[in-house]
């Protein structure tokens, strides 16, 4: 991990108000202190009085304070202006977070929960690691879905050197003690059946030496590997689900040099589309 610090934005939603619940499970991560953000989302086009919303939204972020504080985190404040990803991101670097926390949001009695637009734009820019927790509607209220997060966790990988880099952060948090990871393999298409197979094959071998590297560095009471075909985020989401997995740990991009997450890619679809939580990691 980068440093001992999550940085976790809020809007004030009740989506955002949630997260406080998942503080807890970070301090496995070596996680004691939070940057508590809220950025005044303010258009230069229009005229207002910036003190008084910063003095508005620091008597509501004392607030929230104290229940993190009541936790046993150290708690900063910071309330930047201007447009909310950029911010977010500019604070992240500032401050050194090891990661950026960020919810899915709810609309009206949170009968649908989607990707808001900051986060979708965040994910997109941020160079530190991005954690999209996620929420289940029970009887018309959000619940967030954050027990137990990092003890199961499915990592996609296409043999990318992105994927070295999802590899290399799970082996650095050596202190979380994982109890299972799921290496998982999606092969969308193939020239021939008998040449699916071959493919197969030799996917599983590579992930078997990738699972004996992870299980070699002491951190993980096992690791399975999975080899699937089709769409790649259809596979990922379906086994996450199957597998009753806390955690889908992924990078922003996958082949090619791809600088800037693509509308549409797998990284992208599995942000939006999963029910379980995502941490995305630059690469």
């Amino acid at each position: 991990m980068l440093s001992n610090k999550v940085l976790l934005a809020t809007d004030f939603s009740e989506t955002a108000e949630k997260l406080i619940n998942c503080l807890d499970e970070l301090k496995g991560l070596g996680i004691d202190e939070v940057i508590l953000t809220h950025v005044i989302n303010v258009h230069r086009s229009k005229v207002v009085n910036v003190d008084q919303f910063k003095e508005t939204n620091q008597e509501k972020l004392e607030k929230v304070k104290e229940k993190i504080e009541a936790k046993g985190f150290k708690v900063t404040i910071k309330i930047p202006v201007g447009f909310p990803a950029s911010e977010i991101k500019k604070v992240a670097q500032k401050e050194n977070a090891a990661l950026i926390l960020v919810a899915s949001h709810g609309k009206g009695f949170i009968k649908k929960v989607f990707l808001g637009s900051t986060t979708y734009d965040l994910i997109r820019k941020s160079k530190r690691p991005v954690l999209i927790e996620k929420y289940d509607n029970i009887e018309g209220e959000a619940q967030v879905a954050c027990a137990r997060k990092f003890n199961k966790v499915l990592l996609p990988i296409d043999f990318s050197d992105c994927s070295k880099v999802a590899i290399d952060f799970v082996r650095e948090m050596e202190e979380n003690n994982f109890e299972e990871i799921i290496l998982l393999n999606a092969i969308e298409s193939s020239s021939s059946s008998e040449d699916l197979e071959k493919e197969k094959t030799k996917a599983e071998v590579k992930l078997k030496e990738l699972a004996k590297k992870i299980k070699n560095n002491g951190s993980v009471d096992r690791v399975t590997v999975k080899v699937t075909e089709g769409a790649a985020s259809d596979n990922i989401i379906k086994i996450a689900q199957e597998e009753k997995v806390g955690l889908i740990l992924m990078p922003r991009t996958g082949r090619g040099n791809i600088k800037e997450l693509l509308l549409g890619s797998t990284s992208d679809r599995v942000a939006k589309e999963s029910p379980i939580p995502v941490l995305l990691i630059s690469c």
